[in-house]
C-alpha cells in the first residue's frame, strides 16, 4: 500500500485529511491514484493512518481516515551511519539498504582515501538527492520515520559528532584482528534504545592514522570477519547484525 510521511501530527478525532503540494502531485501525477484507492499516512507521532481517497485535484487529494495504529517497524536502537564518501551508485545502494535495515541518520564522511570529492557548492544538490533515496526506501519498507541524510562532514568532525550524539561508536577496520563485534553487541542493553554510531570506510578503507585517531577519540575498532566487504555492503551488514541481536531480546 502506498505510504506517505507528513510532518505534523494527525489528531485522533480527525476523520478527513487534505494532502497538498509535492505529496499530492506524487499521488496524482506519478502514481495516478484515483478515488476509492487506499494509502497510509504516517505522521510525526509514528502513527499509521489507513486512508481512502475521496477526491482528487491537481494539487490537492482529500482522504478519509478509516483506521489508525502505531507503526511498529522501528528498531530498538538508534543508529547513525558515517559512510566514507564513495562513487555514485555505491552511495545510493548504501543509503537505500541502510534505511531498509533501520538506520536513523546517515552522514556522508570525507576520508583521506575517498575518491569522490564534493565541492562546498555541490553539497546541497548531493544531499537532496540522497535524501530522496532515503525517502523512497522508507516508503517501500514501511518505516515509521524518514531517516535524515546530513550534509557531508570531514572525518574528524564526524567522529566528534558521534561522540557527542552516540552511546557507542564502532569502526569496522580490515586491519583490526582483536575487536569482536559480537562480544560488544552482547553487552548492550537493547531495551534502553541505545544510540550507536557506525563508521564505514570508502572504497580504499580507512588509513591507519584515521583508525587510530578514531580510537583515540573513543571509537571501538572491530573486525567484521575474514572477508573484506565492499564499502556499500559494510553498513547494511553491521545494521543487520544489530537488528538480529536486538530482536533476540
Amino acid at each position: 500500500m502506498t505510504r506517505l510521511f507528513i510532518e505534523g501530527r494527525i489528531d485522533e478525532a480527525t476523520s478527513m485529511w487534505e494532502i497538498t503540494g509535492e505529496s499530492a502531485r506524487y499521488l496524482t501525477d506519478v502514481l495516478r491514484m484515483r478515488v476509492g484507492e487506499e494509502l497510509i499516512l504516517c505522521d510525526s507521532a509514528r502513527i499509521d493512518h489507513v486512508c481512502e481517497i475521496v477526491s482528487v485535484a491537481k494539487a490537492l487529494v482529500a482522504v478519509s481516515i478509516r483506521d489508525r495504529h502505531p507503526n511498529g517497524n522501528e528498531p530498538k536502537f538508534v543508529a547513525t551511519v558515517y559512510q566514507g564518501l564513495a562513487k555514485g551508485e555505491r552511495m545510493d545502494l548504501s543509503i537505500q539498504k541502510s534505511v531498509e535495515l533501520g538506520v536513523t541518520r546517515y552522514v556522508p564522511t570525507a576520508c583521506s582515501r575517498s575518491i569522490v570529492k564534493i565541492k562546498p557548492g555541490g553539497k546541497e544538490g548531493k544531499t537532496d538527492r540522497w535524501q530522496a533515496i532515503a525517502l523512497e526506501a522508507a516508503r517501500q519498507c514501511g518505516r515509521g520515520i524518514v531517516p535524515q541524510v546530513e550534509a557531508p562532514m570531514e572525518l574528524k568532525d564526524a567522529i566528534a559528532d558521534a561522540k557527542e550524539n552516540c552511546d557507542l561508536v564502532l569502526l569496522p577496520w580490515e586491519e583490526e584482528k582483536e575487536g569482536k563485534l559480537g562480544e560488544i553487541l552482547d553487552t548492550i542493553d537493547w531495551e534502553s534504545s541505545p544510540k550507536i554510531g557506525i563508521f564505514i570506510g570508502p572504497e580504499g578503507g580507512f588509513a591507519e592514522e584515521e583508525a587510530r585517531m578514531a580510537e583515540e577519540m573513543g571509537a571501538k575498532l572491530v573486525t567484521l570477519g575474514k572477508r573484506i566487504l565492499r564499502t556499500e555492503t559494510a553498513a547494511p551488514a553491521v545494521l543487520a547484525m544489530l537488528v538480529y541481536r536486538s530482536e533476540l531480546n
